[in-house]
């Protein structure tokens, strides 16, 4: 097993089905949630060198998850593609990335209405309050094992039932593709993202949406960079 990202050649045209492995027909970007500390809550140790950020031990413990979702509605954007724009341009410098991300606008907008115990979700890797949701997908359909392949070149396997806190932080650790021994079922991650891409040999919406896990869903023409197209809501 290797690492794979579907970016491609033009990942603002080209459809994302198409850049699946042999015998993949389904596809989803995975938002990664918002995350809240206890209020007054913390800590002398940082994930981040020149800001203050919890680490990952400390999102583990005491963190929970805040959907999309729920800050679109308190900020006012009006779509769950505006959400994403304003994400982005907030992480990235609205001047910097790709012009559909370049609206400053937006991410003042979602950021204004931020509290200080809100922190964005981290780029580059999966989030750690996901993984254990992501483990479930992964074991559905009786799979045993997940595989992993990260960018740096590492790869290996763990058995499901014994990762525990310190592996699911090596796997929220760096740009990585995981599995299940099966290979039914594909998550995998991309620097400069906050969300990942799942692929699957069959429609997983259902399963997505049981495993609380938001996002949206391509169609046959959606690329990458989704916003400015057609795309179903995993809700």
């Amino acid at each position: 097993m290797e690492y794979f990202y579907p970016i491609g050649n033009d990942p603002e045209n080209e459809p994302l089905l198409e850049l699946l492995p042999n015998g993949y027909m389904f596809a989803s970007k995975i938002f990664y949630p918002f995350i809240m500390m206890p209020k007054l809550w913390h800590s002398s140790n940082s994930e981040i060198p020149h800001k203050y950020y919890p680490v990952k031990e400390d999102i583990l413990k005491f963190g929970k998850p805040l959907t999309w979702e729920e800050l679109r509605k308190s900020s006012g954007l009006r779509n769950i593609a505006e959400m994403s724009i304003a994400v982005t341009a907030a992480l990235t410098g609205a001047e910097y990335c790709r012009k559909v991300y370049r609206r400053p606008d937006l991410s003042n907008k979602l950021e204004n209405h931020l509290v200080e115990n809100i922190y964005f979700p981290l780029e580059d890797q999966f989030s750690v309050l996901l993984m254990r949701d992501m483990l479930s997908v992964l074991a559905s359909n009786g799979a045993k094992r997940i595989k992993f392949a990260t960018i740096s070149g590492e790869q290996g396997t763990y058995k499901i039932s014994d990762i525990n806190a310190e592996m699911i932080i090596k796997l929220c650790s760096e740009p990585i593709t995981i599995c299940d021994e099966n290979k039914d079922f594909i998550f995998t991650c991309n620097f400069d993202e906050v969300a990942a891409v799942f692929s699957a040999k069959k429609d997983c919406r259902e399963l997505l949406t049981r495993n609380h896990l938001e996002g949206i869903i391509f169609d046959e023409k959606t690329p990458l960079v989704w916003e400015n197209y057609n795309y179903f809501l995993l809700k």
